[in-house]
């Protein structure tokens, strides 16, 4: 594809931008046609180059140079769409740099800023990191949920291309099967229709792995054959080793050991092994597997030491991406409450400075007769206030999570249901289970269980808001009551709540043991407004998420 030589410069930038993931080769060649030609250009346009100039240097393997290039575009006058793009590249750039943290830092300041970017191109490139990056992050949900949005509002084919490989992703780790059949032959067609070659192949690559997967050796071998020509044309070794390792791997499974040594040789050669991806693990999973089968046992215990210290390599790397995804949440948190308590101060500054201009006189005799009761109040309220309020909180709150008891729960959450009944606002309940809680106590001690507990109510508080009702209503029952929010909503943040206890280390308590819960969701739009009713429905899907294995979120269907 070349850019037509006597179009408008923004014109031709916008043409580069297509072409930088159509034909990476092109698109290097003409950059710097462009660039030669750059002092005609306008402000505008200068900042569109130094985006694509970021571009280029993540394609040539230059992640330091990329990460520098688009930091120093980061504190640049430029417009707020751009600066949008920036971001959205800096996280591809950062986490493949596995500097995690500043990725998904920005990934939620771009989160925030979504709504308000009315450019398509713009849109589209936030909404395909978030859904990536989410997808990268194993939440597949929130990936699924943005990869949908893509795909429902991309003005361009391409990025209609790219959402749809994002959602097989999501429907391939969520484990969706009749939706990921349903969907992967039209949105292989679509891709190569647009030429989009690598994204094809990824998706090629992903249905490989699942008739491997689903144990159809025979039908894994001869899908492999159909797309190996293409995928070696288009010169992408990341994608050829990927699916070399998983061809290796069917082929050990069909007894063909010299050709799957070949595979996974070839794949071992085109990857590099100081980075503990899955096609390398894959790849030293192959090759200890068809040595061992040969009875080559030296070389196979030598590539099952690489596999298994790859696959630790792997997990500790998945682990420092969570908690380093976590704790940006975090600080996102605590940066949005000081900001909303800044804009609450300066609103009753306001207020102030409105109320003194008006009338400095009646408000200082106002302050005075104010103060004079306050004095009065609380020496009278001195004596019995210290009391009242020991009592009423040992009455309300459980005193080892510090969380509502079921007695004020059920106070709390019945006004919370009245006030969205009578406004007619949507409102949820979430309840959960710890799974095999008793088993923590038999083993470990009681000891170990209170530390379960209190991590567990530490770690969920982090996701809600201030006005939710938390409350614990059993020995390791939990419940939520959310108003305003819909059971989507809800399904989506008990998913976050699933995945983090999941994530807990117990290495504070002084043993090792595995946290995970099963969680109920119900909503006023099918259980109505009555806590009973939202309860026993919420409970009857936490027992079909226990049913299922645990560890999982049902929502009631009603």
């Amino acid at each position: 594809m070349l850019l037509i030589a006597d179009a408008s410069a923004s014109a031709r930038l916008e043409r580069l931008d297509e072409l930088k993931v159509a034909d990476v080769g092109a698109f290097k060649q003409q950059l710097a046609i462009i660039e030669r030609d750059s002092t005609s250009l306008s402000a505008a346009e200068r900042d569109y180059l130094q985006l694509l100039q970021g571009y280029n240097l993540m394609l040539s393997g230059d992640l330091k140079a990329a990460q520098l290039h688009l930091t120093s575009m980061l504190h640049s006058p430029i417009a707020p769409e751009l600066l949008f793009r920036v971001k959205a590249l800096l996280i591809n750039v950062q986490a493949v740099s596995r500097n995690y943290h500043s990725a998904f830092s920005l990934l939620q300041d771009i989160t925030r800023q979504l709504p308000d970017i009315q450019n398509a191109r713009a849109k589209e490139h936030g909404l395909s990191v978030m859904a990536y990056s989410y997808n990268q992050l194993e939440q597949f949900e929130t990936g699924k949920f943005y990869s949908q949005m893509l795909i429902n509002s991309a003005v361009s084919e391409r990025a209609r291309c790219h959402a749809k490989h994002h959602l097989l992703e999501s429907l391939y780790g969520l484990k969706d099967w009749p939706a990921f059949n349903e969907r992967v032959t039209e949105a292989i067609a679509h891709c190569l229709q647009l030429n989009e070659q690598v994204f094809a192949n990824l998706i090629r690559i992903k249905r490989h792995n699942y008739l491997l997967n689903l144990g159809d050796v025979e039908q894994a071998s001869q899908y492999f054959h159909s797309y190996k020509d293409e995928l070696n044309a288009i010169s992408y070794p990341l994608l050829v080793a990927s699916a070399s390792a998983l061809a290796a791997q069917g082929e050990v499974k069909r007894g063909k050991y010299d050709d799957a040594l070949n595979l996974a040789n070839a794949a071992l050669n085109m990857l590099d092994t100081e980075d503990y991806s899955l096609p390398l693990i894959n790849t030293y999973q192959a090759l200890y597997s068809a040595h061992e089968a040969q009875q080559n046992y030296k070389t196979a215990l030598h590539f099952q030491r690489k596999y298994t210290e790859a696959l630790k390599a792997h997990s500790d790397n998945r682990f420092a991406q969570q908690q380093a995804y976590y704790l940006a949440r975090a600080e996102v948190e605590v940066k949005n409450q000081r900001i909303a308590l800044l804009d609450k101060d300066n609103e009753l500054l306001a207020l102030q400075r409105d109320l003194y201009g008006q009338d400095a006189r009646q408000n200082k005799l106002l302050v005075f007769v104010l103060g004079v009761i306050l004095l009065l109040a609380s020496m009278a309220a001195y004596r019995g206030i210290t009391g009242r309020q020991r009592f009423k909180k040992i009455a309300e709150y459980d005193q080892l999570t510090g969380i509502s008891n079921r007695y004020h729960f059920t106070n709390q959450a019945s006004l919370a249901l009245e006030y969205c009944e009578k406004n007619a606002k949507p409102v949820a309940v979430m309840l959960f289970d710890l799974d095999h809680f008793k088993q923590i106590n038999d083993i470990h001690g009681h000891a170990a269980g209170d530390w379960a507990l209190q991590a567990v109510v530490k770690t969920c508080r982090n996701f809600m808001r201030n006005n939710d009702i938390f409350g614990r209503i059993g020995g390791e029952e939990f419940a939520v009551v959310l108003p305003g929010c819909q059971s989507d909503k809800a399904v989506l943040l008990a998913e976050i709540c699933r995945d983090a206890i999941a994530s807990i280390n117990s290495h504070d308590s002084g043993y090792h043991f595995r946290l995970s819960a099963s969680f109920g969701v119900s909503g006023s739009d099918s259980s109505g407004y009555l806590l009973k009713q939202l309860l026993a429905d919420a409970d009857h899907a936490m027992y079909q998420a226990k049913a299922a294995g645990r560890d999982k979120v049902v929502a009631f269907s009603g």
